[in-house]
C-alpha cells in the first residue's frame, strides 16, 4: 500500500533568515489576495473566472512591472503553488452540497506559509530551500520515503517546515478487539469495553487567557504595550493548541494500538455547532445556553480526533467504520427497543421494554459497535449473548476513569 506521510520539524532560523521567508510568505499572500481581487471583479461583472493558466500568465506580467516587481525575488513556483491552491478552492466553493464557502483575503501574519513542490534536499539536521539556502532544524526522526512536496509556516514566532514523502507500507490486516466510540463533552470518549475517558483539563490556560484578553481592552490599540500583550495572548492560545495536540496524539495512539477495527458516529460537527441566534423577523431561543453547548463541543476537537485514528488504523492494518447516530442512545443494545422514555436522564438508561439498566453513553457505543461491526444477518435480531461477549474489558485504550453504573 502507498501512503503519503507528512514530517514536521522546527526550524533554526536567525534574522536573515527570517526575512526572507517573511518575504516570501508575504509574496504569496500578495499574489492571492491580488489574484482573487480580481476574480471578484470579474464576477460582479458577469465576466468568465480567469483559471490556473490565465492567472500564470498575468503573474509574469506582475514581475517584470515596476509596481509589483518585488515579486520576482520570491521563488517562482511558491506563487504558482499559490495560483494553484486558489483555483481548487475557487472550484470547491462552486461545488454543491460540499459546504466549503467562497475564499477569503489574507491577512497578515495570520497565514504566513508557502510551498514548495521540488528542488528541495535534506543532508542530515539540515534542508536546502532554493533561493533561501541551507537551513539547520531539530531533527526528532528520521525521514524515510521520497519527498513529494514541502510546505514551510509560521505558527506563533517558530517557523517549521512539512516535509511529505511517499512510501510503501506492507501492515498486517487486523481485526482484533472490535471497539465502538461514543464522543461526548463530559467524557470525551465513552468505550463499548467500559472505560470512560476524560477531556484535557485546562481551566487554567483558559482563566488566564481570559485575565490576559481583559488587559488587552484596557491597553491603547497598536501601542507597544498593545502588541506585548497581544504576544501574551499568542503565547497562551499556542500552549493551549499544543497540549490538545499531544492529548489527542496519545490518546489516538493508544487505541489504534489496541483496537483493530474501532466504529464511531458519523457527526456533522458543522451543524451541530451551528449558532440557534437566528434573525430579527425570527430571533432565536436559547442562545447563550446553545453557545456555551457549541464552545463545549468544539472544545473537545471531535474532528481532529477522528482524523488521527483514522489515518493511525491505516498505517497499522485497521479499519476505522462510521455508522448512522440516530437513536444510539435511545435504542436497548439488547431487545431493540427504541424510545426517548428509555433515557431516563443524562446518564441513566433504562429499557422499558426488558428493563435492561446502563449507563447511556455506555449503551451508546455499544449501539456504534453493533451497527457497525454486527454481521448482516444478525442486525435485526441483537442476541443478549453477543452484545455481552462484544462489551466485556478489553485492553485499557488511555487515561480512563471508570464511572459507577447506574443500578
Amino acid at each position: 500500500m502507498i501512503i503519503c506521510q507528512a514530517y514536521k520539524f522546527r526550524l533554526k532560523t536567525n534574522s536573515n533568515i527570517e526575512q526572507k521567508l517573511v518575504h516570501f510568505a508575504g509574496c504569496c499572500r500578495f499574489v492571492w489576495n491580488k489574484a482573487l481581487e480580481l476574480i471578484k471583479y470579474r464576477l460582479a461583472h458577469d465576466r468568465p473566472i480567469l483559471w490556473y493558466n490565465d492567472l500564470a500568465h498575468l503573474l509574469k506580467l506582475w514581475k517584470k512591472s515596476e509596481e509589483y516587481g518585488f515579486l520576482s525575488k520570491a521563488h517562482s513556483q511558491i506563487l504558482q503553488q499559490t495560483l494553484k491552491d486558489l483555483e481548487k478552492a475557487i472550484k470547491s466553493a462552486f461545488t454543491p452540497n460540499n459546504g466549503i464557502n467562497f475564499p477569503k483575503f489574507k491577512k497578515k501574519y495570520l497565514n504566513d506559509t508557502f510551498r514548495y513542490p521540488q528542488g528541495v534536499k535534506i543532508e542530515g539536521n539540515r534542508i536546502y530551500l532554493p533561493k533561501i539556502g541551507w537551513i539547520c532544524f531539530y531533527k526528532s526522526r528520521e525521514i524515510e520515503g521520497r519527498i513529494k512536496q514541502v510546505t514551510v509556516k509560521r505558527e506563533f514566532k517558530f517557523w517549521f517546515v512539512s516535509i511529505v514523502v511517499e512510501k510503501e507500507i506492507f501492515p498486517a490486516k487486523r481485526t482484533d478487539n472490535p471497539v465502538g466510540i461514543d464522543l461526548g463533552v463530559k467524557n470525551i470518549c465513552t468505550l463499548s469495553s467500559g472505560e470512560y475517558i476524560e477531556p484535557l483539563d485546562l481551566s487554567k490556560l483558559e482563566k488566564k487567557l481570559v485575565r490576559e484578553q481583559r488587559r488587552l481592552c484596557r491597553k491603547k490599540k497598536f501601542s507597544k504595550n498593545w502588541h506585548k500583550q497581544k504576544s501574551r495572548i499568542s503565547s497562551l492560545w499556542y500552549r493551549i493548541k499544543n497540549k490538545r495536540y499531544d492529548y489527542l496524539h496519545k490518546l489516538t495512539t493508544t487505541i489504534a494500538k489496541n483496537h483493530g477495527i474501532v466504529v464511531m458516529e458519523d457527526l456533522r460537527i458543522k451543524n451541530m455547532t451551528k449558532s440557534s441566534r437566528g434573525t430579527i423577523e425570527n430571533p432565536g431561543h436559547k442562545v447563550k445556553q446553545k453557545a456555551g453547548l457549541n464552545r463545549s463541543i468544539l472544545r473537545q476537537s471531535w474532528g481532529i480526533l477522528k482524523r488521527l485514528l483514522e489515518y493511525k488504523l491505516e498505517f497499522s492494518g485497521g479499519e476505522l467504520r462510521l455508522v448512522d447516530p440516530k437513536y444510539t442512545s435511545l435504542e436497548c443494545p439488547v431487545c431493540g427497543h427504541v424510545d426517548k422514555n428509555n433515557r431516563k436522564s443524562q446518564s441513566l438508561f433504562v429499557c422499558e421494554s426488558c428493563g435492561y439498566k446502563d449507563n447511556a453513553d455506555h449503551v451508546a457505543s455499544i449501539n456504534i459497535l453493533l451497527r457497525g461491526y454486527l454481521p448482516q444477518g444478525m442486525r435485526e435480531v441483537k442476541p443478549v449473548e453477543y452484545a455481552r461477549v462484544h462489551t466485556m474489558k478489553q485492553e485499557p485504550a488511555g487515561t480512563c476513569k471508570e464511572v459507577p453504573l447506574p443500578v
